[in-house]
């Protein structure tokens, strides 16, 4: 039987856990009362720890025999030392483990829990190596802090980035009420240069914003908080939490797959699991998401989740977790859940959806169509982007709605309905006939475009729709790649004007049921804002650039250039 809340909760405040550098972090636990040793679940914040959020979790896992551990980063609310986001959360996270291990309340057995910087932090103490961690539970959140994060497809996830900076840098805790009053117009995400976006919020500079934006290519200083470099470092099970609509799904797949492959130990490869829900960055709130119900099964009580994975590990209680499969993925559409073995899934069929047109794809209305049949000779594609009106994000695969949920303009995720994006003339959208039985497409999907533009850079975005016998027009998944990066993110292959380039654009991974009758799109244009950054079309550096130009763009599709999407199908 799983712990059950039958303990009365003592509490002990401001507790200073000491790090190797003489700082003191300010660390609150909350324990069963009565005395004695528990094993210890930590979660770390930059968002402060006497939140509500933090207060129920706590006193939810202390009384189930739990040491409930919070602690402010450093250089937040009340811990010591200067806040500098990544850079310190390793040390300081193995720092306090140690801290934890000897206290007279913890027995030993230690886990680590949280979402979105409450996993990153997870991730960079467990790449310390030596340190007493029996297990983590990260949920939402990736390794690779430039391609996975801040830089997707090289484009600037700008704002995530520019809200977690600002969010970063409060000295108070700001609610989702006050995010909506401070970024609620979306005037905020026009300013240039991006560089000084800051001080135009909050009236002074963030030294890491800037270091963000001026570290344009995948260099040293984000090879540094890499945690793919480290992953053979990893020496612990992980029980990650996933989203189909959260940004980070593809990239928790490398991580799991990384520490199944090149863990350090023998029992950090074999205990590996991963859950994905139907469910964005936040906690989920029910069954229904933008546009669709996902039905009663949809909904999740994380808690009991993690509390199987913790009871099993810091108790040795027998909860069946470990028996069963590692992989626990929602099927979208059909709306069930399913256990898998691999990721991508073994008997996955890579097949090629190829783009077609007379030359006026443009709208939901042209003449855009996509098959399995290769192109022939056909002519090509055109539309035009403007960087003063950019395709604006309508839903999608972010974690925006935590920060901005009650925006005046509001920037929602999820499955939205795209038909008002796909009336705008610089939208491709290549539609499938309706489907004469049910297509599952699990596993990463991306396309691979055949592009020119009469610009010094540019970027080209693809999302792949799920239309309805209704017209709905349901959004499953999307991407984006910016022309300077096509050949890497550690480098610059900067296109000239009217070169047919080939572009790789990786969609979010995905699960989804298009049933019988339904019909697939994919839409191609050149912007999804204020999600990823406008390119200002000039080639001018990232951070610095003001000024704006029209891209003329054209996409091929045809027997030397065949642009086609990639579905990872899954047999019947």
């Amino acid at each position: 039987m799983l712990s059950q809340p039958v303990h009365d909760v003592r509490f002990l405040y401001d507790l200073r856990a000491p790090m190797r550098d003489g700082v003191r972090l300010s660390t609150d636990v909350y324990l069963p009362a009565g005395g004695g040793r528990f094993p210890a679940i930590l979660l770390r914040t930059p968002y402060e720890s006497t939140r509500d959020q933090h207060i129920d979790w706590a006193v939810w896992w202390a009384r189930r025999g739990y040491a409930a551990v919070v602690q402010d980063c450093r250089g937040k609310f009340e811990s010591e030392g200067q806040f500098y986001a990544y850079r310190d959360d390793g040390p300081d996270g193995a720092d306090t483990l140690r801290w934890l291990a000897e206290q007279p309340w913890c027995n030993g057995n230690i886990g680590m829990s949280g979402r979105s910087y409450g996993g990153i932090v997870q991730w960079q103490a467990a790449a310390q190596g030596d340190i007493p961690l029996t297990a983590m539970a990260p949920q939402v959140i990736m390794g690779d802090y430039f391609g996975e994060y801040h830089r997707i497809g090289g484009a600037v996830q700008w704002a995530l980035t520019a809200l977690a900076a600002v969010t970063f840098a409060s000295a108070v805790a700001l609610t989702q009420r006050g995010c909506a009053q401070i970024f609620g117009n979306q005037r905020f995400y026009r300013h240039l240069p991006l560089i000084t976006a800051d001080e135009a919020l909050i009236g002074r500079p963030i030294p890491y914003f800037r270091d963000w934006l001026q570290h344009s290519l995948y260099d040293d200083y984000w090879a540094a908080l890499d945690t793919h470099r480290a992953i053979a470092r990893i020496g612990v099970p992980v029980c990650q939490q996933g989203a189909w609509y959260d940004p980070y799904t593809e990239a928790m797949f490398r991580l799991y797959n990384g520490v199944r492959e090149q863990g350090a130990t023998d029992l950090a490869r074999a205990a590996q699991k991963i859950v994905i829900v139907p469910w964005t960055h936040h906690i989920p709130e029910g069954s229904r998401l933008g546009d669709l119900d996902f039905g009663p099964s949809a909904c999740v009580d994380l808690n009991h989740e993690d509390l199987r994975w913790f009871d099993h590990w810091l108790k040795g209680v027998d909860t069946g977790l470990m028996e069963e499969p590692p992989i626990k993925i929602f099927v979208m559409g059909a709306n069930r859940w399913r256990y898998e073995h691999e990721w991508p899934l073994a008997r996955t069929a890579f097949t090629p959806y190829y783009l077609h047109s007379g030359g006026r794809a443009n709208t939901l209305y042209g003449d855009g169509m996509l098959s399995p049949e290769p192109p022939g000779a056909e002519p090509a594609d055109r539309f035009s982007y403007d960087p003063a009106d950019p395709v604006p994000t309508l839903g999608g695969n972010h974690s925006l709605w935590s920060l901005i949920k009650f925006a005046a303009e509001p920037v929602y995720p999820g499955p939205i309905d795209q038909r008002p994006i796909e009336r705008r003339d610089d939208v491709l959208c290549y539609t499938s006939a309706p489907l004469e039985q049910d297509l599952e497409v699990t596993g990463p999907v991306e396309l691979i475009l055949y592009a020119a533009t009469s610009a010094r850079d540019t970027d080209f975005t693809a999302k792949l729709v799920d239309v309805h016998p209704n017209g709905y027009a349901i959004h499953i998944a999307e991407g984006i790649i910016r022309a300077r990066h096509r050949s890497g993110l550690d480098r610059l292959d900067v296109p000239e004007p009217g070169e047919v380039a080939h572009y790789r654009i990786e969609l979010a991974s995905t699960s989804n049921l298009f049933r019988r009758g339904h019909r697939l799109r994919l839409e191609v244009s050149s912007s999804n804002f204020p999600r990823f950054d406008r390119n200002l079309n000039t080639g001018e550096h990232i951070a610095t650039g003001t000024r704006m130009e029209v891209a003329r763009q054209t996409v091929l599709h045809s027997t030397d250039y065949p642009s086609h999407l990639l579905l990872p199908l899954i047999p019947a």
